[in-house]
Protein backbone atom coordinates (compact mmCIF):
# COMPACT_ATOMS: atom_id res chain seq x y z
CA UNK A 1 0.00 0.00 0.00
CA UNK A 2 0.74 3.63 -0.88
CA UNK A 3 0.08 6.11 1.68
CA UNK A 4 -2.51 4.08 2.78
CA UNK A 5 -4.15 4.23 -0.82
CA UNK A 6 -5.40 0.45 -2.38
CA UNK A 7 -3.49 1.39 -6.06
CA UNK A 8 -0.99 3.55 -7.57
CA UNK A 9 -3.98 5.01 -9.54
CA UNK A 10 -5.86 5.92 -6.42
CA UNK A 11 -2.74 7.72 -5.03
CA UNK A 12 -2.33 9.58 -8.50
CA UNK A 13 -5.61 10.99 -8.74
CA UNK A 14 -5.45 12.31 -4.49
CA UNK A 15 -2.06 13.90 -5.48
CA UNK A 16 -3.02 15.40 -8.69
CA UNK A 17 -5.53 17.18 -6.80
CA UNK A 18 -3.32 18.20 -4.28
CA UNK A 19 -1.16 19.96 -7.10
CA UNK A 20 -3.78 22.38 -7.11
CA UNK A 21 -2.04 24.05 -3.90
CA UNK A 22 1.03 24.23 -5.86
CA UNK A 23 3.36 23.82 -2.80
CA UNK A 24 7.41 22.67 -3.49
CA UNK A 25 5.85 18.71 -3.32
CA UNK A 26 3.02 18.61 -5.57
CA UNK A 27 1.88 21.26 -7.74
CA UNK A 28 0.01 21.25 -11.32
CA UNK A 29 0.70 17.68 -13.26
CA UNK A 30 0.97 16.82 -16.80
CA UNK A 31 2.02 13.35 -16.19
CA UNK A 32 2.93 10.60 -13.22
CA UNK A 33 4.22 7.11 -13.21
CA UNK A 34 5.65 4.44 -11.23
CA UNK A 35 9.09 4.02 -11.81
CA UNK A 36 9.83 1.51 -9.38
CA UNK A 37 9.45 -0.24 -6.04
CA UNK A 38 12.69 -1.48 -4.16
CA UNK A 39 13.03 -2.54 -1.08
CA UNK A 40 9.24 -1.27 -0.07
CA UNK A 41 10.12 2.58 -1.28
CA UNK A 42 8.05 3.39 -4.16
CA UNK A 43 9.85 5.79 -6.91
CA UNK A 44 7.42 7.68 -8.83
CA UNK A 45 8.47 9.95 -11.94
CA UNK A 46 5.99 13.42 -12.19
CA UNK A 47 5.72 16.07 -14.65
CA UNK A 48 4.78 19.35 -12.99
CA UNK A 49 3.32 22.31 -15.58
CA UNK A 50 5.02 25.44 -13.78
CA UNK A 51 4.91 28.91 -15.54
CA UNK A 52 3.86 26.92 -18.83
CA UNK A 53 7.16 24.61 -18.52
CA UNK A 54 7.35 21.16 -17.75
CA UNK A 55 9.26 20.89 -14.61
CA UNK A 56 10.34 16.94 -13.80
CA UNK A 57 10.71 15.73 -10.04
CA UNK A 58 10.92 12.04 -8.79
CA UNK A 59 9.22 11.58 -5.19
CA UNK A 60 10.78 8.61 -3.56
CA UNK A 61 7.34 6.85 -0.85
CA UNK A 62 8.69 4.80 1.95
CA UNK A 63 5.75 4.16 4.19
CA UNK A 64 8.36 1.60 6.77
CA UNK A 65 11.37 1.47 8.90
CA UNK A 66 14.42 2.30 6.04
CA UNK A 67 17.71 3.69 5.75
CA UNK A 68 17.31 6.70 4.44
CA UNK A 69 21.10 7.41 3.56
CA UNK A 70 20.39 4.89 0.74
CA UNK A 71 17.41 6.02 -0.46
CA UNK A 72 18.67 9.33 -1.45
CA UNK A 73 21.44 8.08 -2.90
CA UNK A 74 19.32 6.39 -5.26
CA UNK A 75 17.47 9.91 -5.81
CA UNK A 76 20.85 11.22 -6.68
CA UNK A 77 20.78 9.25 -10.22
CA UNK A 78 17.78 11.21 -10.75
CA UNK A 79 20.15 14.16 -11.85
CA UNK A 80 18.27 16.71 -14.02
CA UNK A 81 14.98 16.20 -12.39
CA UNK A 82 13.70 17.76 -8.26
CA UNK A 83 14.00 15.03 -5.71
CA UNK A 84 11.39 14.70 -3.16
CA UNK A 85 12.13 12.36 -0.14
CA UNK A 86 8.47 10.95 1.69
CA UNK A 87 9.32 9.16 4.55
CA UNK A 88 7.94 8.16 7.93
CA UNK A 89 8.20 11.27 10.62
CA UNK A 90 9.68 9.21 13.06
CA UNK A 91 12.79 9.00 10.73
CA UNK A 92 15.89 11.69 11.15
CA UNK A 93 17.41 13.32 8.61
CA UNK A 94 20.05 15.81 8.12
CA UNK A 95 18.72 18.81 7.79
CA UNK A 96 21.73 20.10 5.91
CA UNK A 97 20.83 18.25 3.30
CA UNK A 98 17.68 19.64 2.30
CA UNK A 99 16.01 23.11 1.24
CA UNK A 100 12.25 22.19 2.02
CA UNK A 101 10.17 20.54 4.56
CA UNK A 102 6.36 19.37 4.76
CA UNK A 103 4.44 17.24 6.68
CA UNK A 104 1.43 14.77 5.65
CA UNK A 105 -0.88 13.51 7.91
CA UNK A 106 -3.73 11.22 7.11
CA UNK A 107 -7.11 9.94 9.58
CA UNK A 108 -9.45 7.55 9.24
CA UNK A 109 -13.23 8.85 9.59
CA UNK A 110 -13.34 6.89 12.68
CA UNK A 111 -10.27 8.15 13.98
CA UNK A 112 -9.88 8.76 18.06
CA UNK A 113 -9.11 12.82 18.63
CA UNK A 114 -9.63 14.44 21.57
CA UNK A 115 -12.49 15.70 22.72
CA UNK A 116 -13.43 18.61 21.32
CA UNK A 117 -14.89 21.72 22.21
CA UNK A 118 -18.85 21.12 22.11
CA UNK A 119 -19.92 24.28 22.19
CA UNK A 120 -18.56 25.10 18.97
CA UNK A 121 -22.17 25.70 16.51
CA UNK A 122 -20.61 24.51 13.49
CA UNK A 123 -21.83 25.47 9.58
CA UNK A 124 -20.86 23.98 6.49
CA UNK A 125 -20.93 25.77 3.31
CA UNK A 126 -21.06 24.32 -0.58
CA UNK A 127 -21.75 28.09 -2.00
CA UNK A 128 -20.98 31.36 -0.68
CA UNK A 129 -22.05 34.77 -0.69
CA UNK A 130 -19.21 38.13 -1.17
CA UNK A 131 -19.91 38.63 2.67
CA UNK A 132 -19.06 35.05 3.89
CA UNK A 133 -16.00 35.42 2.09
CA UNK A 134 -15.14 38.46 3.97
CA UNK A 135 -15.81 36.70 7.13
CA UNK A 136 -13.39 33.86 6.01
CA UNK A 137 -10.81 36.38 4.88
CA UNK A 138 -11.17 37.65 8.68
CA UNK A 139 -10.40 34.30 9.99
CA UNK A 140 -7.56 33.30 8.17
CA UNK A 141 -5.75 36.69 8.29
CA UNK A 142 -5.79 36.56 12.46
CA UNK A 143 -4.65 32.54 12.06
CA UNK A 144 -1.60 32.50 10.24
CA UNK A 145 -1.89 36.72 8.80
CA UNK A 146 -3.32 36.36 5.18
CA UNK A 147 -6.26 35.14 2.92
CA UNK A 148 -6.37 32.24 0.22
CA UNK A 149 -10.32 32.32 -0.79
CA UNK A 150 -12.39 28.34 -1.08
CA UNK A 151 -12.53 27.17 -4.76
CA UNK A 152 -15.99 26.63 -5.27
CA UNK A 153 -16.20 23.77 -7.06
CA UNK A 154 -13.33 21.86 -4.75
CA UNK A 155 -14.14 22.72 -1.52
CA UNK A 156 -16.66 22.70 1.16
CA UNK A 157 -16.10 25.53 4.25
CA UNK A 158 -16.66 24.31 7.66
CA UNK A 159 -17.46 27.93 9.82
CA UNK A 160 -17.32 27.18 13.37
CA UNK A 161 -19.00 29.91 15.65
CA UNK A 162 -18.36 30.14 19.79
CA UNK A 163 -20.97 32.64 21.03
CA UNK A 164 -22.08 33.49 17.45
CA UNK A 165 -19.00 34.94 16.67
CA UNK A 166 -17.36 33.15 13.73
CA UNK A 167 -13.76 31.95 15.09
CA UNK A 168 -12.52 28.91 13.30
CA UNK A 169 -12.93 27.96 9.39
CA UNK A 170 -11.25 24.90 7.06
CA UNK A 171 -11.91 23.79 3.55
CA UNK A 172 -12.34 20.35 2.56
CA UNK A 173 -11.93 19.53 -0.53
CA UNK A 174 -14.43 17.12 -2.10
CA UNK A 175 -12.40 15.78 -4.83
CA UNK A 176 -9.36 13.98 -2.67
CA UNK A 177 -10.73 14.65 1.07
CA UNK A 178 -7.23 16.75 2.15
CA UNK A 179 -7.94 19.99 4.72
CA UNK A 180 -6.79 22.33 1.93
CA UNK A 181 -4.81 25.00 3.85
CA UNK A 182 -5.27 23.08 6.95
CA UNK A 183 -7.49 24.24 10.14
CA UNK A 184 -7.55 27.64 11.29
CA UNK A 185 -8.68 29.41 14.87
CA UNK A 186 -8.09 32.80 15.70
CA UNK A 187 -5.60 33.27 17.82
CA UNK A 188 -6.82 34.57 20.64
CA UNK A 189 -9.18 32.05 20.77
CA UNK A 190 -6.37 28.78 20.94
CA UNK A 191 -5.95 26.20 23.24
CA UNK A 192 -9.78 25.23 23.51
CA UNK A 193 -10.13 22.84 21.61
CA UNK A 194 -11.71 24.72 19.19
CA UNK A 195 -9.71 23.12 15.78
CA UNK A 196 -10.63 19.94 17.14
CA UNK A 197 -14.40 20.60 16.99
CA UNK A 198 -13.41 21.24 13.35
CA UNK A 199 -11.22 18.32 12.71
CA UNK A 200 -14.75 16.21 14.12
CA UNK A 201 -16.70 17.84 11.88
CA UNK A 202 -14.22 17.35 8.77
CA UNK A 203 -13.80 13.48 9.32
CA UNK A 204 -17.97 13.16 10.03
CA UNK A 205 -18.18 14.75 6.42
CA UNK A 206 -15.74 12.61 4.84
CA UNK A 207 -17.74 9.45 6.59
CA UNK A 208 -20.93 11.13 4.73
CA UNK A 209 -19.31 10.84 1.56
CA UNK A 210 -17.32 7.70 1.85
CA UNK A 211 -14.04 8.64 1.77
CA UNK A 212 -11.36 6.04 3.04
CA UNK A 213 -9.26 8.76 4.77
CA UNK A 214 -8.80 12.68 5.25
CA UNK A 215 -5.05 14.25 5.08
CA UNK A 216 -3.76 17.64 5.77
CA UNK A 217 -0.37 19.06 4.73
CA UNK A 218 1.65 21.79 7.07
CA UNK A 219 4.76 23.47 4.64
CA UNK A 220 7.21 24.63 6.94
CA UNK A 221 8.33 28.13 6.95
CA UNK A 222 11.77 27.41 7.43
CA UNK A 223 13.74 23.97 7.59
CA UNK A 224 13.54 23.51 11.11
CA UNK A 225 9.82 25.07 11.77
CA UNK A 226 8.89 28.43 12.66
CA UNK A 227 6.86 28.60 16.02
CA UNK A 228 3.82 28.75 14.22
CA UNK A 229 5.06 25.68 12.45
CA UNK A 230 5.82 23.56 15.39
CA UNK A 231 2.20 24.55 16.92
CA UNK A 232 0.26 23.37 14.15
CA UNK A 233 1.90 20.23 13.67
CA UNK A 234 1.54 19.78 17.45
CA UNK A 235 -1.96 20.34 17.61
CA UNK A 236 -2.55 17.47 14.47
CA UNK A 237 0.06 15.08 16.09
CA UNK A 238 -2.42 15.02 19.30
CA UNK A 239 -5.27 13.97 17.06
CA UNK A 240 -4.05 10.74 16.77
CA UNK A 241 -3.06 10.93 13.12
CA UNK A 242 -3.01 7.16 11.36
CA UNK A 243 -0.09 7.87 9.08
CA UNK A 244 2.34 10.86 9.94
CA UNK A 245 4.77 11.23 7.21
CA UNK A 246 7.32 14.29 6.63
CA UNK A 247 8.53 15.27 3.28
CA UNK A 248 11.78 17.16 2.22
CA UNK A 249 13.28 18.22 -0.99
CA UNK A 250 17.05 17.64 -1.50
CA UNK A 251 19.26 20.32 -2.27
CA UNK A 252 20.74 19.69 -6.15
Amino acid sequence: MLLGFTSFEDFARWYAELGKLKIFWAKIIKDIHLLSTENEVFFISVEWLVRKKIKKAVLAVAEKQCKVSSIIESLRRYESSTKVLIVPEYLSIDLNLVNARSILYFWEPDASILEPNRNIRIEVYRDWSNDEIEVFRSIHRQSWGFFIPPRLHDHIVVLGFLNDIPVAMAYLNTHNFNIDYGIHVIRTYWRRRIGTRLLAELLELANVFGASSISVVRVFRNIRGTSSDIRAVNFYRANNPSIRMSIYRLKS
